[in-house]
């Protein structure tokens, strides 16, 4: 007799739909939107450890379907029930390339007892004539206008995972480590272009070759729009190869790209991210900033770069490839919990040589307690015994467990004899709009952020980088997020060091090997020799 399928109706139910009328909102290139808050509230037969994921889907007049997925927050908890809301999510209307909206429906996804169930139907959140009116409303859910659902997720196998991480605590050469850097040339040779276009097509060359195989292609970046990589990937999905995209909300809405459109009108199956948690301590925005790739089961990527190289070819990037079954098994757990199943548990080593970590994940230490990014920075600097060398896109006052922050513990490490030096983008080290136009010289009249001055004024060597060329906007092409420590330990990933990025999707790879080291050391003294450095005071 074939197992009943459980849905997540047996443990909630949706009861209310919310949303307010249009306002305006601008991108990072200071281009106008309109658009549409939104919130459901569920009603949960369950304590509140129980959580739900809401996937919406938003249907438009020139037939296509966006999709994206919402986490939900808890509030009147008892013990044997309790109530949950979306965090915030937004509809744009009306883009001038896709059609108005039609409708927007939602399913969702219940994880309970460490698995996750789909709702069994899809939900009416808002039809025509609720877009139609510019006015906030809302509506009771019913169950007379539903559909079937179609969105199905998946769970890592935790006793696997487990498995993979002992043996890289045992064998760091089975991980097939290769450091990549962008060095602002996409034609270069250590630039991961070349890699990634490589490896889509050994994909697309063995799915031809086993026609009835599934070769799968995972992207995990939080901006995609760069023409070749959509070609490519349209090119793998038309010729078999299942390609799966998680993009943050922002990056595929609050856009004209004709990139995004061609993706969201093919069969790759393209869900933006809603990443909207408040707390006092974040800066900006949140967003889903994993910057990670899984070619099949064996080769992946991750490091600091968006897939956007033909708008931003000149960055200085870094990042790490790895040929190695279990780290892709590793960063499929994250794939998979972001698209709304349920992260897997394992244990870590802080000590190990090698420690893959994910600001929501659950990789905990002997002492049953999670082990996230910012305490593994923190921790790693405060075990530093002779030198700690930073390359930064935008340092802030990371809190860890305890509310020191990373400047604290930085300027600790100096004060026990620690060489500390940094390298930081010297237009994001500023107060102000970082979009405003200025000379150079009334740039550097701006005064340095609070972190930053921190450091100034106990004397930290510094530089401050910008671009060789003026720019009416002045501008510095560093976006790597690493550290060197002692010669011998890498930090690398997607996760600026700020409180933002504790609340946002964010990877950080620790690995101590003395090889890695060099090749990031010689990256951070060619940032010194290359870049420029005004404001003598800061360089080191």
């Amino acid at each position: 007799m074939p197992m009943q399928l459980e849905f997540a109706e047996q443990y909630a139910l949706p009861v209310q739909g919310e949303w307010g009328s249009l306002f305006p909102r601008r991108n990072e290139f200071n281009e106008a939107f309109s658009l549409r808050w939104g919130r459901i509230r569920f009603e949960v037969c369950w304590g509140a450890e129980a959580n739900l994921k809401v996937i919406l889907k938003v249907y438009r007049s020139g037939g296509g379907c966006e999709k994206f997925i919402v986490d939900t927050e808890p509030y009147d908890a008892e013990w044997n029930r309790h109530k949950r809301a979306t965090r915030d999510f937004f509809i744009h209307p009306f883009p001038p390339k896709q059609g108005r909206v039609t409708e927007v429906k939602f399913s969702f996804v219940a994880h309970v007892k460490g698995r996750s169930f789909p709702s069994r139907h899809e939900y009416l959140f808002m039809d025509r004539s609720h877009i139609d009116e510019d006015r906030p409303g809302r509506r009771a859910i019913a169950a007379e206008r539903t559909t079937p659902n179609d969105y199905r997720t998946r769970e890592a196998d935790a006793a696997v995972l487990q498995a993979d991480v002992d043996r890289y605590n045992r064998d760091f050469d089975a991980l097939h480590l290769v450091p990549k850097f962008t060095k602002g040339q996409p034609g270069h040779p250590f630039h991961p272009k070349r890699y990634i276009h490589d490896r889509i097509d050994q994909l697309i060359r063995k799915q031809r070759g086993q026609p009835g195989g599934s070769q799968c292609l995972k992207v995990c970046v939080d901006c995609i729009d760069d023409a070749d990589f959509v070609n490519h990937l349209i090119f793998a999905s038309e010729n078999g190869v299942a390609v799966q995209c998680v993009v943050d909300w922002r990056k595929m809405t609050l856009t004209h790209s004709d990139r995004y459109l061609r993706l969201k009108h093919s069969n790759v199956d393209l869900l933006g991210v809603f990443c909207t948690p408040r707390d006092p301590l974040i800066e900006v925005a949140p967003d889903m900033h994993t910057k990670f790739i899984i070619f099949g089961d064996e080769d992946c990527i991750l490091g600091s770069f968006n897939i956007t190289f033909d708008r931003w070819g000149a960055n200085w990037e870094s990042g790490m490839t790895f040929h190695s079954p279990g780290v892709c098994r590793l960063l499929d757990n994250v794939f998979q919990s972001i698209r709304g199943g349920v992260i897997q548990r394992y244990g870590v080593d802080p000590l190990s040589h090698f420690n893959l970590l994910y600001t929501f994940g659950r990789q905990t230490t002997l002492a049953g307690k999670c082990y996230r990014p910012h305490q593994a920075i923190l921790s790693e600097i405060h075990r530093a015994k002779r030198s700690i060398k930073v390359c930064l896109f935008v340092l802030g006052e990371m809190q860890g467990e305890y509310q020191d922050s990373v400047v604290d513990a930085l300027i600790a490490a100096r004060q026990r004899g620690v060489e500390v030096r940094l390298i930081l983008n010297g237009h994001m080290a500023r107060q102000g709009d970082p979009s405003r136009e200025c000379t150079m010289e009334e740039e550097l009249r701006r005064p340095l952020t609070p972190a930053v001055a921190r450091l100034h004024h106990v004397a930290i060597p510094m530089a401050l980088a910008y671009g060789v060329t003026d720019h009416r906007v002045p501008y510095c092409p560093l976006h790597s997020k690493y550290c060197v420590i002692d010669d011998y330990i890498v930090l690398e990933g997607s996760l600026n060091w700020y409180n933002t990025s504790v609340f946002s999707h964010d990877l950080l790879v620790i690995a101590a090997s003395p090889a890695v080291a060099r090749a990031y050391l010689h990256e951070f003294h060619q940032i010194l020799r290359l870049f420029r450095f005004p404001g003598l005071s800061f360089k080191i």
